[in-house]
C-alpha cells in the first residue's frame, strides 16, 4: 500500500496555529487543493483530534469507495459515529492498520494527522511520500509536524505555487 502524509504547515513547522486545533489558518487555495488531492485515495487515517475538528464534514462526505480510520486509544467512545468500513475508530498500530487496509484491497492511503499519527507512521517506516503545503505564516508556537525524534530523508519530487496564493506545495518521496 502506498501511504502519503498530507499536511499544511507554517514556515516555522507548525501544523496548528498556537493551541487551536484544525487548519482554519490555511489559505483558501490550500483548502481547495486538499479536497481535490484526496480523490485518488481509497483510504485515509487520522487521529482523534483531527477527526473531531472535521467531524461534520467527514460525516457528510462518507463514500463506500474510501475507508476512513480514526486512530484513538478509546474507539468505544465513537461507536455512535462508526459506519464500517467507511468510517472506523481503531486502537490498532500503524502497521496493523496498513495490513488490514491492504487486506481489504485498499491501495492508496492518505495520512492526515495529527502529530501522533505522523509519529506512528514515521516510526514504523510506513510513510512513502510527504506532500506539504507551506503557508506564508510564522507562529512561533503550535503543534509540530512530529514530536519524537525521526531521521527520515526525503527527495523533492515537485514544487508549485498554489493558484492565487503565496502558498507552496512541496511533494517529497521518502528515501529508503
Amino acid at each position: 500500500m502506498r501511504t502519503v502524509l498530507i499536511v499544511a504547515q507554517s514556515l516555522d513547522g507548525f501544523i496548528t496555529q498556537h493551541d487551536r486545533p484544525g487548519t482554519d489558518w490555511t489559505s483558501l487555495a490550500d483548502k481547495k487543493w486538499f479536497r481535490s488531492c484526496l480523490a485518488p485515495f481509497d483510504a485515509s487515517v487520522m487521529g482523534r483530534v483531527t477527526y473531531e475538528v472535521s467531524r461534520d464534514y467527514i460525516l457528510a462526505h462518507l463514500s463506500p469507495h474510501r475507508s476512513r480510520v480514526v486512530m484513538t486509544q478509546s474507539p468505544d467512545l465513537f461507536q455512535h459515529d462508526a459506519q464500517p468500513p467507511t468510517l472506523e475508530f481503531s486502537a490498532e498500530t500503524a502497521p496493523q492498520l496498513v495490513q488490514r487496509l491492504s487486506t481489504m484491497g485498499r491501495k492508496h492511503c492518505a495520512i492526515l494527522g495529527g502529530t501522533k499519527v505522523h509519529d506512528a507512521f514515521f516510526a514504523a517506516g510506513l510513510v512513502d511520500e510527504v506532500w506539504t503545503t507551506l503557508e506564508p505564516r510564522v507562529f512561533g508556537a503550535g503543534t509540530p509536524l512530529t514530536s519524537i525524534p525521526h531521521d527520515v530523508s526525503l527527495r523533492l519530487e515537485s514544487h508549485e505555487r498554489l493558484p492565487d496564493s503565496d502558498s507552496v506545495l512541496l511533494r517529497y518521496t521518502v528515501v529508503r
